[in-house]
């Protein structure tokens, strides 16, 4: 029987897929358009630790650091352990940051749709 719990653990999976796929998309070809899937993305991953109430691991960062989405504060954080900054951001703030380039994900052609 397929539970709940696994169902919305591989829509996680999904949407963290989704996004480093559209994060490499942009890096390789940033002439094509990646928006909806990088809201579309974040806006599952909010969904998801809002839902399971627990905060969300989206992916480590190059060269270090990893991004999270932390369910209490309803925010992004981007945990830059090197010189010891975090930084906490809306979904619309992050979003501009990504499309920027900023907090690039390790080794995103890599990365397996297990997230």
């Amino acid at each position: 029987m397929f539970s709940l719990e696994s169902s919305t653990n591989e829509l996680l999976s999904l949407a963290k897929a989704q996004l480093l796929r559209a994060l490499h998309q942009h890096r390789t070809k940033p002439y094509l358009p990646i928006w909806g899937e990088l809201y579309t993305s974040l806006r599952d991953i909010v969904r998801h630790g809002q839902q399971w109430k627990e905060d969300v691991l989206v992916y480590p960062m190059r060269p270090t650091g990893t991004l999270w989405y932390l369910y209490k504060d309803n925010h992004f954080l981007a945990d830059l352990p090197d010189p010891g900054i975090t930084i906490s951001m809306t979904r619309e703030q992050l979003l501009e940051a990504l499309l920027k380039g900023s907090f690039p994900p390790q080794h995103s052609e890599d990365r397996s749709i297990e997230g």
